[in-house]
C-alpha cells in the first residue's frame, strides 16, 4: 500500500510541474474574425503536435423538430465526403500526415462518452506540426466543403441505429434518458443525444445540408489550437483557412434552465434484466455562480462516501457515484447506481442517507484535501494532451468563462472550507424532492 501511496504522488507531483511549465511556457491570443468564428490559439514550444478542437455550440437546440439526433448525423458524414474528396481519399490523406480526427465519441468503448453533451459537438484533430498546412487545409476542406453524398447517408443511418438499439437494451443509458426526459421535460437538454430510430430513419440529405449550413456557420463555432508555432503566425494561418466561410443568420437559442421541483417525481421502466438502474438527482445552479467550486469539492467528497459505504462496505452496488453539471445559467445533479433488483428500496434509502450526513455534518479536512487533490490531479491529466487543450479552451469559452478559466478554477478551489462545502450542500442538496428514474428488474 505504501509503495502504490508513493507512486501516485510521484505522479501527481510530476503533472503538476508539468503542469506548471506548460503555464509558464504558453503564449495565448483569442480573435473573433469577421465571419464572427472565435479563434483561441496556444503556443508553446513542449511539442511537435498540432491539436485542433472545433466546437458547435447549442447541439440539441439547435436541431429542428423531429429530427433529434441530426448533429450527430452530420458530424459522422463529415468524413464521408467533399467537393474534392471522397471518404476513401479522406481517409487516404488523412493517414498520410498521421492525422487522427475523432468527431463522435466510442460507443464500444466504456466511458468514452464522457465528451458527448447536449450543449455542442466536438471535432478533434491532431497531427505533427510538420504538417500543419495540410492538416489546417484537409479539416477546413471537412468543415466547410462536406457535400453528404446519397450512399454514404444510408451507411450512416444504418451504423446509427445500430447504436441506438443497443443502447435501448442498456439499463444505465435507458435509464439516464428517463432521467433527463423527466428532469428537463420539453426542453432541449430532455432530449435524446442520438435521437431514436424514428427521428434518423426521417433525415434526408436535404435536412443534412441544411443543418449543416447553420450549425456550422462561424459564429456558432469556436475554434482552439494548440502548436509550438508562433500563435501570429498559427492565426493567421487559421484566417486563411476558415476566415472566408460564409455566415449564416440566424438567432441564437435561449436555453432556459429546468423548472424547479416542488414535490418528488418517480418514473420507472421495466426491463427483463437482473440489475436496477436508479438515477437520482436535481437542478443546481449554473457555472457563473460563485457556489460552483464548493459544490464540486462537495460531490467529490459525497461520491467518494456513496463507493466507500454503499458498494464496499454495504455491498450493495454494481456501480455508483454522483456528478454534478454546470451549464450556462443552470446545472444539475445525479447519483447514479447499479444494483441488484432486491436491493432497490435499500439502495435509494442509502443514497439519501448519504446526501442527508454531508448536509448534517462538516466534511473532514482530510477529506475535504483529497477532494481538492483529486480534481487537481484529474484536471491536469485530461488537459495533458495537446488535443485536450484546445478542447477544454473551447468548452470554457463556450460557457462564457473565459479560455483560461481552468487556472482560476484552481485558485478558487484551494479557497473552500468545509463549512462552505456544509453550507452548498444545506443550499442546493433537495433530499426531499427530486427526481427518482429507475429501470430495470422491478419488484
Amino acid at each position: 500500500m505504501k509503495k502504490n501511496y508513493l507512486v501516485l504522488l510521484t505522479i501527481w507531483i510530476t503533472l503538476l510541474v508539468l503542469g506548471h511549465n506548460i503555464a509558464v511556457a504558453s503564449e495565448v491570443i483569442r480573435e473573433q474574425l469577421p465571419n464572427g468564428l472565435t479563434v483561441i490559439v496556444k503556443s508553446n514550444p513542449d511539442s511537435k503536435v498540432l491539436g485542433i478542437n472545433i466546437l458547435g455550440k447549442n447541439r440539441s437546440a439547435m436541431e429542428p423538430e423531429g429530427k433529434t439526433g441530426i448533429a450527430d448525423f452530420t458530424n459522422r458524414m463529415l468524413l464521408k465526403g467533399t467537393k474534392t474528396r471522397s471518404a476513401e481519399k479522406t481517409a487516404e490523406d488523412l493517414s498520410g500526415i498521421g492525422a487522427e480526427i475523432t468527431v463522435v465519441d466510442n460507443p464500444f468503448i466504456p466511458y468514452d462518452d464522457v465528451y458527448t453533451t447536449h450543449s455542442f459537438t466536438f471535432i478533434k484533430f491532431q497531427t505533427i506540426d510538420e504538417f500543419t498546412d495540410q492538416g489546417i487545409e484537409l479539416l477546413s476542406d471537412l468543415v466547410i466543403n462536406s457535400i453528404f453524398p446519397e450512399e454514404e447517408i444510408a451507411q450512416t443511418k444504418q451504423e446509427m441505429m445500430g447504436i441506438i438499439g443497443r443502447s435501448k437494451g442498456s439499463t444505465s443509458e435507458t435509464c439516464r434518458q428517463l432521467f433527463y426526459s423527466t428532469l428537463f421535460k420539453d426542453h432541449p437538454y430532455g432530449k435524446s443525444i442520438m435521437g431514436d430510430a424514428m427521428s434518423i430513419g426521417s433525415v434526408t440529405r436535404d435536412d443534412l445540408v441544411a443543418f449543416h449550413q447553420k450549425f456550422y456557420s462561424p459564429d456558432n463555432m469556436i475554434l482552439a489550437v494548440v502548436s509550438n508555432l508562433p500563435a501570429d503566425q498559427m492565426m493567421n494561418k487559421i484566417k486563411n483557412a476558415f476566415g472566408t466561410m460564409p455566415k449564416y443568420d440566424f438567432p441564437e437559442p435561449q436555453i432556459p434552465p429546468p423548472s424547479p421541483l416542488s414535490a418528488p417525481v418517480k418514473v420507472d421502466k421495466p426491463m427483463e434484466k437482473e440489475q436496477v438502474y436508479i438515477y437520482l438527482g436535481e437542478p443546481m445552479p449554473g457555472i457563473e455562480s460563485p457556489d460552483v467550486y464548493a459544490l464540486d469539492l462537495m460531490n467529490s467528497v459525497l461520491s467518494s462516501r456513496l463507493g466507500l459505504n454503499l458498494r464496499e462496505v454495504k455491498g450493495l452496488a454494481y456501480s455508483v457515484g454522483s456528478s454534478v453539471n454546470f451549464d450556462r445559467g443552470f446545472g444539475w445533479f445525479i447519483a447514479a447506481m447499479g444494483t441488484r433488483p432486491q436491493n432497490y428500496q435499500v439502495a435509494v434509502d442509502g443514497i439519501l442517507e448519504e446526501m442527508k450526513n454531508i448536509k448534517a455534518e462538516n466534511v473532514t479536512e482530510a477529506e475535504l484535501e483529497k477532494a481538492k487533490n483529486g480534481i487537481w490531479g484529474s484536471m491536469l491529466m485530461y488537459r495533458l494532451s495537446r488535443i485536450s487543450q484546445a478542447y477544454y479552451m473551447c468548452i470554457n469559452e463556450f460557457e462564457g468563462v473565459g479560455y483560461d478559466y481552468d487556472s482560476k478554477y484552481i485558485e478558487n478551489l484551494r479557497k473552500v472550507t468545509v463549512d462552505q462545502v456544509k453550507q452548498v450542500a444545506e443550499k442546493y442538496l433537495n433530499t426531499e424532492n427530486y427526481v427518482l428514474a429507475v429501470v430495470g428488474k422491478l419488484q
